[in-house]
């Protein structure tokens, strides 16, 4: 044996020991790699792939051929997952495991598909199968069918009330007339000379349901997550993806369409970057691009901070249309509930404030408070949404540029804009996106009448107590009057959004002048000031303590029916109210606002199907006037708001062709859920070619301004700014003054 013996023979002994080493720590190793995987480059990954030794059971199978070992279940190999059918069970236990804990994480973006053609508007709030699609996990490349949704929800009795309204109009006929040879003229000769043309949309002819029956929709709703605290202070509630592609799929099975599909996506919008996000929604869709195919009409649904990200979600869809799978390009719609587009700035009405809120360093204190409880990464990404305020930002123009794009190279693109009137946060005219101006833009602002003092408690003063009520099934709908001390606030905001959807750019400057007037800490559950907070507390209690000599020993069945001795609908809403107080959540829930109501779902439906194409595409424009008014209590603001205001209704004389219109009223809804909201029946709207309705219009907002009784500062605030309107002895004279007076 020479010298180097011992040191050869102890090389194997080594290479042996480490051979069993490797055998027995496969599995670990391979499971802590796979859990790894996102942590690592790619030079690393590689390496380790290639060093990867085969599973111990397999190796000790190939060393000892004469014994008989069970098969072992191979690793899951993320380059090799296009056919989920070739998977076994144990692979598809370990994806779907790994798709749980992403969506856990909140750190990547999912997607939940689901068919639900054959399932009935009612059925659509019951569990449904799908298929699940995680970003960085093996369902990214192979989406997983499951029985049901990934999130679960409680079983309990749910009760829609709703007590709503939609500005100016909840249906297309109530605001736009069919084009007519003499608009078609006169269109052509403005696009001849290269003159400004169609302002607005006009509305299609023929019934609505032939424009889906027997097609196919494909409906894509987008949510962000955002921080709880952020949420509360911002949106005061959000709602789920999939919950905005239900509510919106239950409103086009009244159209009949021959198949509807629904993807909802969850995004990190507040962990990840636009663009990156953007990437993901895109490389998950792909994953079901059979499905797109004989797509004839695309929805997309988004809110607050997601808008921007569908409208790009959007436009590469429609510009790689066939990477989609989709042969010919379809219609498309976006509804942007509480969109983002106008970025935000924070307000103060309160007189004992001795900083300009416009100023840097109060905006900067205000985003500090916003942003409390937020991590680094959150509070870098989710400040750049004020950024959507400058229309010049790098934010702004990339989502104009891919908005612009759709409107000219789809021309049946429309945008649906839709906010909440009433608000703590961003007001109706940045939500509203109101600078961007097209034909295909189409707004509307969503109102309840707990705003407007129309307590639920006290519905017995506003409900007929002898209206009859259906029990089978639970439902009740019927118009309610909108409180007359509070008409005059909600005549003016429908006079200024119909002549915005008209395309009239002063409406849309007098909009953004006036909308910080509806801005209120009262308007959230989550803002309100102390003594208020108090005083609904004490309120509230004393209503509880009434409720439990009325109906305290009268139960809610399993199955969600009520007792016998529940009379009217002003009791049945009464008794509802108290047992979803009193008792646990779990027990029975109340849903009601804005992404329950089902008007908001209809009204987008049928602006995207009634309305007509441009007869030529147009630009994206933006409004080139007054900026927003910095701060209400600033006299200077003030003084320029009273001769704008005296100007718009100057120029208001003179619109032609208006439609006409009652005065608006709010729909009350009581059903239970699964049921499905029926619109009211409304009767053709009349079109003069005469300034008769503007006119008309006019004299109501005089006649109303007198009963005006705003509740907060700031509609106080501008109630003494239009004290002009008091000086007038009649209607008449305000007409013809302001029919004379052109500023």
């Amino acid at each position: 044996m020479t010298e180097e013996s011992p040191n050869a023979e102890g090389t194997d002994h080594d290479d042996q020991n480490s051979t069993w080493a490797k055998w027995m720590s496969a599995p670990l190793r391979g499971f802590f790699n796979q859990a790894n995987n996102n942590g690592t480059n790619p030079e690393e990954s590689k390496r380790s792939d290639e060093q990867v030794p085969t599973p111990w059971l397999s190796g000790l199978a190939q060393r000892l051929p004469s014994f008989s070992f069970p098969p072992q279940d191979e690793a899951v190999d993320i380059k090799d997952l296009a056919d989920y059918a070739n998977l076994n069970a144990k692979q598809i236990q370990l994806l779907e495991l790994e798709a749980q804990q992403g969506i856990v994480k909140k750190a990547d973006t999912w997607c939940w598909f689901e068919d639900i053609t054959s399932s009935s508007s009612a059925d659509l709030t019951l569990q449904q199968p799908g298929e699940l699609s995680v970003y960085n996990t093996g369902s990214s490349v192979c989406p997983l069918p499951l029985t049901k949704f990934p999130i679960s929800k409680s079983d309990c009795p749910r009760f829609m009330v709703e007590n709503s309204t939609l500005l100016p109009n909840t249906v297309p006929e109530e605001l736009y007339h069919e084009r007519n040879t003499f608009n078609k003229v006169v269109t052509a000769f403005r696009n001849y000379y290269n003159f400004p043309s169609e302002r607005h949309t006009y509305l299609r002819s023929g019934p609505a349901h032939s424009r889906l029956k027997e097609k196919k929709v494909v409906v894509i709703s987008f949510v962000g997550n955002l921080p709880d605290r952020y949420r509360k202070i911002t949106l005061g509630k959000m709602c789920s993806a999939r919950h905005l592609s239900l509510k919106l799929s239950a409103s086009l099975k009244d159209f009949s369409p021959q198949q509807v599909l629904a993807f909802s996506l969850e995004v990190p919008l507040d962990q990840k970057p636009l663009e990156e996000c953007f990437e993901e929604c895109t490389q998950l869709l792909k994953n079901w691009r059979h499905q797109f195919d004989g797509t004839c009409l695309l929805l997309f649904n988004g809110l607050y901070h997601s808008v921007p990200l569908q409208i790009m979600v959007a436009k590469r869809m429609l510009e790689d249309a066939h990477g989609f799978g989709m042969k010919q390009v379809p219609s498309v719609g976006l509804l942007c509930l509480e969109s983002c587009l106008g970025g935000y700035q924070f307000w103060d009405h309160s007189s004992d404030i001795t900083i300009d809120p416009a100023s840097a360093n109060y905006q900067a204190n205000r985003e500090k408070v916003l942003f409390q409880g937020c991590t680094r990464i959150q509070q870098e990404i989710l400040s750049q949404i004020s950024e959507y305020k400058d229309l010049n930002s790098p934010k702004s123009k990339q989502v104009r540029e891919a908005l612009d794009w759709l409107f000219q190279n789809c021309a049946s693109a429309k945008l649906v804009l839709m906010g909440k009137l009433y608000e703590s946060f961003m007001t109706v005219g940045q939500k509203l996106a109101i600078d961007y101006q097209h034909p295909n833009i189409i707004r509307h602002v969503w109102l309840s009448g707990s705003d407007l003092g129309m307590d639920l408690k006290k519905a017995d003063k506003f409900l007929p107590t002898k209206d009859e009520f259906s029990a089978q099934p639970f439902f009740h709908q019927r118009q309610l009057d909108i409180p007359k001390d509070r008409l005059f606030e909600i005549c003016l905001i429908r006079d200024l959004i119909t002549a915005v959807n008209l395309g009239y750019e002063e409406a849309a400057i007098m909009t953004k002048m006036i909308s910080p007037f509806f801005i209120s800490r009262s308007f959230n559950q989550h803002t309100l000031p102390a003594t208020l907070k108090k005083q609904q507390q004490y309120e509230l209690k004393a209503w509880l303590q009434e409720m439990d000599l009325k109906w305290k020993t009268f139960d809610v069945a399993k199955d969600g029916g009520l007792p016998a001795v529940v009379g009217n609908v002003a009791d049945q809403l009464e008794y509802i109210l108290y047992k979803a107080t009193r008792q646990s959540p779990e027990h029975i829930k109340i849903k009601s606002g804005m992404f329950e109501d089902s008007q908001v779902y209809s009204a987008f439906v049928l602006d995207i199907v009634k309305t007509t194409t441009l007869l030529e595409p147009r630009k994206l424009a933006f409004t080139t006037g007054s900026a927003e008014t910095s701060s209400i209590l600033s006299s200077r603001s003030q003084y320029d708001l009273v001769w704008q205001l005296h100007s718009f209704f100057s120029f208001f004389t003179d619109l032609r062709n208006l439609p006409e219109q009652t005065l608006p009223k709010l729909l009350f809804l009581l059903s239970r859920q699964p049921a499905s909201a029926k619109l009211i029946d409304y009767s053709p709207t009349r079109f003069r070619r005469t300034n008769d309705e503007a006119l008309s219009r006019l004299r109501e907002l005089w006649e109303v301004y007198h009963d005006w009784k705003p509740p907060t500062k700031a509609l106080k605030q501008l109630q003494r700014i239009l004290s002009f309107l008091s000086l007038y002895p009649s209607s008449v004279r305000f007409q013809s003054d302001m029919n004379r007076t052109k500023c």
